[in-house]
Order: C-alpha cells, then sequence, then structure tokens
C-alpha cells in the first residue's frame, strides 16, 4: 500500500479539522500545521494576487499533475487561487507523513514526482538557471510531455556542466515555446560528467559551412593532426580520440561519415563560428580538397550546438593555419 493511502485517515482529519493553514505571500508559500512549518529554500511560491511567482514553479505546475480541485474554476484568478492553497496543503500533509524529505522533495511531491533529496536539488537547480536565461515565458504552449521528460531528465544533472546543458534547453524551450526532441533529451539523460567535458572540447572546436546542393548551414567539428599530436589527440591535444568515440557511442556524431570539400584554384570556402568569420583560400594553381575532420554530426548533436553556442577556442585559429593548405583569413564578428 502506498504511503498516501496509510496517512490518508490522520491527514484529512487534519484538513476537516482546519488545522493546516496556507498563506499566499509574495515570493513564498508559508504553510504551518499544529506541529509543522514549512518555508521553501528555494522559492516555489506565489505571489500577492495567487499567481505562481517563481519559474520553478510556473514549469512544474505545467506538468498538471498536482492534487488541486481546480476543474471547476470559472476564471484563471480563481484558479490560481485554489491552486496555491491545495498545493500548500498537500505539501503540509506531506511534511507531517515523511519528516525527514527535503523541502524540495515536498514541493515536487506536491506536483506527482516522486525523487531523492540529490534528484530535487538538481532539478530546482536546473529551473532557477532555467529561469534566470528566459527572455520570456511561453511554458503555456509547451505540451506535457516536453515538460515530463524535461524534469525527468534535469534530476539526473549531478554535474554543474551538464545542468548547464539542462537549463540552457529548457530556457529556450520556454522562451520559444517550441520542445525540443525526444532523442536529444534521452542522450542527455544518459551523459555523465566526463562525457559532457568531451562534448564541450569537441563544440569548441567546431565551425558552420553551407553545404549541399541547398547550401544548408551545418556544423563541422575540426580535428586536424598537428606536430603535437599523436594518435590519440587531435588540434593540439584538445581533443581526445576517446572523446569522439564517446560521442559517436552516444549518437552524437558519425565517425563514419565526413564532409570533404573543394576549393578551385584562387577560391575560398566560408566558414562561421558564433563570434567570427574564418575564410579558407586556396592559392594554388590546381584545385584541393580540403577535410576538417573525420567525423559528422548527427541531428542531436546539431540540436545541441544549437541550444548550447559554445564559444570556439582561441587556439583553433593556429592550428588550422599550421595544417591545411590554405591561407586561413579569421575576423570576429561585431
Amino acid at each position: 500500500m502506498s504511503a498516501y493511502y496509510l496517512m490518508r485517515g490522520d491527514a484529512m482529519n487534519d484538513l476537516q479539522n482546519n488545522d493546516i493553514k496556507a498563506n499566499a505571500q509574495a515570493g513564498a508559500v508559508n504553510i504551518s500545521t499544529n506541529d509543522v512549518s514549512f518555508q521553501p529554500t528555494v522559492n516555489l511560491g506565489f505571489n500577492g494576487r495567487g499567481d505562481l511567482a517563481s519559474f520553478p514553479a510556473r514549469f512544474i505546475r505545467n506538468a498538471r499533475k498536482a492534487l488541486n480541485p481546480i476543474g471547476a474554476a470559472r476564471d484563471e484568478a480563481e484558479m490560481r487561487s485554489i491552486e496555491a492553497s491545495s498545493i500548500a496543503d498537500v505539501v503540509a500533509i506531506y511534511k507531517r507523513a515523511f519528516p525527514t524529505f527535503t523541502d524540495g522533495q515536498l514541493c515536487l511531491m506536491a506536483h506527482g514526482y516522486n525523487t531523492s533529496a540529490s534528484q530535487a536539488d538538481n532539478l530546482l537547480n536546473v529551473l532557477e538557471r532555467a529561469g534566470r536565461m528566459s527572455d520570456s515565458n511561453r511554458v503555456d504552449e509547451l505540451p506535457e510531455s516536453c515538460i515530463d521528460l524535461d524534469i525527468q531528465g534535469a534530476q539526473t544533472a549531478y554535474d554543474d556542466d551538464l545542468r548547464e546543458i539542462w537549463a540552457k534547453l529548457i530556457s529556450q524551450e520556454v522562451s520559444s515555446g517550441r520542445a525540443r526532441s525526444k532523442r536529444t533529451k534521452k542522450i542527455l539523460e544518459q551523459m555523465d560528467s566526463e562525457e559532457a567535458n568531451q562534448l564541450f572540447s569537441i563544440l569548441r572546436c567546431c565551425l558552420w559551412a553551407k553545404v549541399g546542393p541547398n547550401s544548408v548551414l551545418t556544423p563541422i567539428p575540426v580535428l586536424l593532426k598537428t606536430s603535437e599530436d599523436d594518435s590519440w589527440t587531435y588540434n593540439g591535444g584538445t581533443i581526445s580520440f576517446e572523446s569522439i568515440v564517446a560521442m559517436d557511442s552516444l549518437g552524437l556524431l558519425s565517425s563514419n561519415d565526413w564532409i570533404t570539400f573543394t576549393l578551385e584554384p584562387k577560391g575560398g570556402l566560408n566558414l562561421f563560428s558564433s563570434s567570427s568569420h574564418v575564410l579558407l583560400i586556396n592559392n594554388k594553381d590546381e584545385k584541393i580538397e580540403i577535410t576538417l575532420g573525420y567525423a559528422k554530426f548527427l541531428k542531436p548533436g546539431i540540436e545541441l550546438i544549437e541550444i548550447l553556442d559554445v564559444p570556439m577556442d582561441d587556439r583553433l585559429m593556429s592550428v588550422m593555419d599550421a595544417v591545411l593548405e590554405t591561407d586561413v583569413i579569421y575576423k570576429p564578428l561585431d
């Protein structure tokens, strides 16, 4: 039998006896019973109008799993007021039943998510970061399945890099009202801290180029061998062969495919990062072929590149200048 049913009798009596009181105040929900007080360490509360005030609360609320009687509410203001009181009541009940649980766990339980203390900390950390990053709030446009996957995935972000990845992903979803792919989220959920570091090392050595007959702007991993590299490293030791294998295994790139560019005599190739424009010029009297790296990003990898917008490694230009058969002209973008 679940803990909810085990505690139901006494807890419901408490509610009927009006021993539990929920006060909606600016920035927090203060809950008290005869022997319990609850003060969230993370702002998960409501403002004076009964609106959900903090980003984590607004985001989690939209999963629509909270145990509350809002079905008959006639307008938004009434619905929010009822929801505030209901969530507060449920948290207070759980606090009495599970006194060792953290405030974060209790709030998530009230919304239907059972987590460990560390998982709750991970999720709330991610959501607070996402709230600071978001330039608009279109969370109401996101489907429940999207929010569920985000909440499930962000719980696994035990590393700061992983928390940053999830925060940027959620921030972009909330700002745009557009859900990112389930496949990308599943890959992130599997990723550990070492793999996150490996991903960033590759993304710092990535440039964009127009590819194919339709000139689609495509990210290209730059994986070049310098005199400093052995068979296990690229770009003067900035990327390991192990990193490529790991990203291949996760499904972010393929080391069996790559893109080769053909440069006509005196022709050029335009490459871009978020902060610079790079022009490769073939000064020879014959055409040449250039392969910047023997790997190709797959769709989830491309999506993460778009989400993360990692700055280019400053050493990449000197590596390209030393290795490629072209002139390398670099210009920072204004």
